[in-house]
């Protein structure tokens, strides 16, 4: 988050928000500060999780969009973090600080299980997110939106691909180049039902926990937008391959990743394995959404290694236009 909107979010809003849900300030614990605050607390015996949002960021109605479409895959069996009310009874509170700055406040079930789990296997870890990832993808196909104010937005209003210019410099010239032509070639892409509807829109290691028997929740989901299902399956293959391991190239990784993430997936979903040709434009996309995301934030001498690595590298690969991976190597 931009220093200048964090400074915002003063011990007063936060006291706020706790109160809310019936806890004190002192009571949360920080958790994230990427695009809103995020806490974590605990009342009466059970783990929850309170996030901040400045309007600026979302509207009133795109976050009632958000919670609308968690309560579905809910109802439907999907394990996901589920929004809770309010002490007022509430799924969302409105608070307007002294400098008349307005934050939405949302709490949530916090997921069970970790982000790793000694008694599986990371094979088993893909398969299992495949799993679910396609329960979601065939959930949202039956999807409508409750009404259109609180449709959520298309995957090309993304924040950090419409700011992208604000954020890069001028003197990147290529660099911004290549996000019009990138752009163009992925409004190109069909839209139809069998392929593209509402997705989670940040499907990475971060925002699932897994259980000792496999079960896995999803959190997070305030990046959820009308876009391609290849784009849920290549954001967390897009972590292991654009700053390859060192005990293993991005192919083998790939090749690995694919399959048992569709052992899993096929369970539940039905795509065509034809729109994996595609899949190297997702993780383009990705790859400028991070770039976008590190020169937001600002004081890029003190990003760790990978931020460091990846920002060289991803420069290197936009000037040149370089893909990220070479699907035909894969061969899946």
């Amino acid at each position: 988050m931009e220093k200048s909107l964090l400074a915002r979010f003063t011990k007063k809003v936060i006291a706020e928000a706790a109160s809310r849900y019936g806890v004190q300030f002192e009571e949360l614990h920080l958790l994230g500060k990427h695009q809103n605050l995020v806490y974590g607390y605990l009342r009466e015996g059970r783990e929850y999780i309170l996030r901040i949002t400045h309007a600026s960021h979302r509207s009133q109605n795109l976050i009632q969009g958000e919670l609308d479409w968690i309560n579905y895959l809910s109802k439907n069996d999907l394990h996901v973090s589920t929004p809770i009310y309010s002490d007022k009874g509430n799924l969302i509170e409105t608070y307007v600080s002294d400098t008349n700055d307005c934050f939405f406040m949302v709490a949530f079930e916090k997921a069970l299980g970790a982000p790793l789990q000694d008694t599986i296997s990371q094979e088993e870890d893909f398969k299992y997110l495949g799993i679910v990832t396609g329960r979601l993808h065939s959930l949202t196909k039956n999807y409508l939106s409750t009404s259109e104010k609180t449709r959520r937005f298309t995957w090309n209003e993304n924040e950090y691909l419409k700011k992208f210019t604000d954020h890069i410099p001028q003197s990147q010239e290529r660099v911004l180049s290549y996000l019009d032509q990138l752009m163009e070639r992925l409004d190109e892409l069909p839209k139809d039902q069998a392929a593209y509807g509402l997705i989670h829109g940040d499907l990475l290691f971060g925002n699932y926990f897994i259980q000792k028997d496999g079960t896995i929740t999803l959190f997070d989901f305030d990046e959820c937008q009308y876009g391609w299902f290849m784009q849920d399956i290549a954001v967390n293959l897009f972590y292991g391959v654009v700053v390859p391991f060192q005990n293993e190239n991005e192919i083998t990784f790939a090749r690995r990743y694919l399959t048992y993430f569709f052992e899993g997936y096929d369970k539940e979903n039905t795509l065509d394995r034809k729109l994996l040709e595609q899949l190297p434009l997702f993780l383009e996309l990705r790859q400028v959404i991070l770039y976008s995301s590190l020169y937001r934030n600002g004081n890029l001498a003190s990003l760790d290694s990978w931020s460091q690595t990846f920002l060289e590298k991803a420069r290197r690969n936009m000037e040149h236009s370089l893909p990220i991976i070479d699907m035909q190597k894969v061969n899946l």
